[in-house]
């Protein structure tokens, strides 16, 4: 009992000293209290005098701004980098012949500007320039070339060169027709005997001969034997000798393309019908803003210059012992005396003083100045243009012209030819029928034909001869 006595008493001990050791103090006397209030600030203590000061000025702004992160340099455009571009829609025959790969260097040697080149069939190329999708045009459909102009949508048309086209096929020949002359009767014997013919098919200057000379033979081309390609020549020719097939080809593609291995031969040859002359159109600028008629004028004015006909004149030589063109410009023509170039195909009147002749299958080749022509009984014709808009002309009845001349027997058809040797081609049965197809008189002399309710393409400017055949 007092052992555990003492150990309680020793642990009070223990917590009292502890609790001593923590709590605070007390204090040995009371506080003095303070003698008097404390002493209040004799004045609030002193604003700053000034606000701090503002720097003098603002922080100096860079001189200038930091660089930007440099833009993609875009591409240099003709105009921006000086150089100057035009568009040239053309044949594909100027093309497949090696012509262009000639004179276009030449151009822009000479000029600065670069011809870019759309080779596409000729109906296709006109229309490129309807749509305002070429700024210059070069062709060879002269019918197709006269409706483009009266239409508005070229404003100058040159002459530049001419061909001709020719029939070709297979050695075997298996329709006969070598060294015939009438590309009609040729056709017409094709036709008869079923033989493979491949048609370009595409509304090209070509395709739209070879249509004219089914027409003149009296046939509808359809069946097996008869393939629309709607190729371009140089793919034509290709197809036509791996299918030992006949087609239509002007001759300078057929000669470029012989070099390659082509087996075909050339098989008809020589019909005025077949003649094939080549025009150069600026298109119309009113298509819009982005047509180049300054340079289309500047290339018109250099192809069809002595010094580029000249290169005309030599295409092909070397390779085959005369050009693939003749040229046939204005220029070219005066340089030479003022006369046509004589190696190729003529019209019947070109000389003497006749402007017009009916010469072929007649009793008598008979010609008339413009003055008798002026002279003679007329009648009226009425056609409707492009427009829709009907126009009436005045002029000598063409079947009087031929019966005055006395068409023989078995004649079947009269071919329309123009002074440049454009021709088209009417049955004669058709003639015959129609009272109102007239020789009209144009503005500044010469006659066209007028031919109502017949295609268009037999309406020919400055008519020179009609050959009966």
């Amino acid at each position: 009992m007092k052992t555990a006595v003492l150990r309680i008493a020793s642990l009070l001990l223990v917590v009292a000293l502890l609790l001593g050791c923590t709590a605070p103090a007390a204090p040995t006397a009371a506080p003095v209290e303070p003698t008097a209030a404390p002493v209040e600030p004799t004045a609030a203590p002193a604003e700053p005098t000034a606000a701090p000061a503002e720097p003098t000025e603002a922080p100096a702004e860079p001189t200038e701004a930091p660089p930007a992160a440099p833009e993609p340099t875009a591409e240099p455009t003709p105009e921006a980098s000086g150089a100057q571009e035009l568009l040239l829609a053309t044949t594909t025959s100027t093309e497949d012949s090696g012509l262009l790969s000639v004179l276009l260097p030449a151009f822009t040697d000479e000029t600065g500007i670069t011809v870019n080149v759309i080779a596409v069939g000729t109906g296709q190329a006109l229309q490129l320039g309807r749509d305002g999708n070429a700024d210059v045009l070069l062709v060879h459909a002269r019918a197709q070339e006269d409706a483009f102009m009266d239409e508005g949508h070229g404003v100058r048309r040159e002459d530049v060169m001419y061909n001709d086209f020719v029939i070709v096929g297979p050695a075997s020949d298996p329709a006969g027709i070598v060294g015939m002359t009438d590309a009609a009767a040729a056709f017409a014997q094709i036709a008869e005997t079923e033989a493979t013919f491949v048609s370009r098919g595409d509304e090209s200057g070509t395709h739209s001969k070879e249509r004219s000379v089914w027409t003149a033979a009296g046939v509808e081309p359809a069946g097996d034997w008869y393939v629309s390609a709607g190729q371009g020549m140089g793919d034509v020719l290709v197809m036509s000798s791996e299918q030992e097939a006949y087609t239509l080809s002007d001759r300078a593609t057929y000669l470029a393309l012989l070099q390659g291995g082509l087996e075909l031969e050339i098989l008809v040859e020589g019909d005025p019908v077949l003649f094939n002359p080549y025009g150069v159109i600026a298109v119309n600028p009113d298509k819009g803003a982005h047509i180049k008629a300054d340079l289309a004028d500047q290339f018109i004015d250099w192809l069809i210059s002595v010094p580029a006909q000249e290169i005309v004149s030599t295409f092909g030589v070397d390779e085959f012992g005369a050009p693939l063109f003749v040229p046939d410009s204005e220029p070219w023509r005066e340089a030479q005396g003022g006369e046509a170039s004589t190696t190729g195909p003529a019209p019947a009147a070109a000389t003497g003083d006749a402007a017009v002749v009916v010469t072929g299958l007649v009793a008598q080749e008979t010609g008339w100045t413009e003055e008798e022509l002026l002279a003679m009984p007329t009648v009226e014709a009425e056609v409707t243009n492009k427009a829709g808009e009907a126009q009436t002309y005045t002029g000598v009845s063409i079947k009087a012209l031929v019966a005055e001349a006395q068409a023989q027997d078995g004649a079947a058809a009269v071919v329309l030819v123009a002074a440049d040797g454009y021709s088209a081609e009417v049955p004669m049965a058709d003639l015959e029928a129609c009272d109102t197809c007239i020789l009209a008189a144009q503005d500044g002399g010469g006659f066209r034909s007028v031919m109502p309710g017949m295609p268009g393409n037999l309406g020919v400017k400055d008519l020179v001869e009609i050959q009966v055949k």
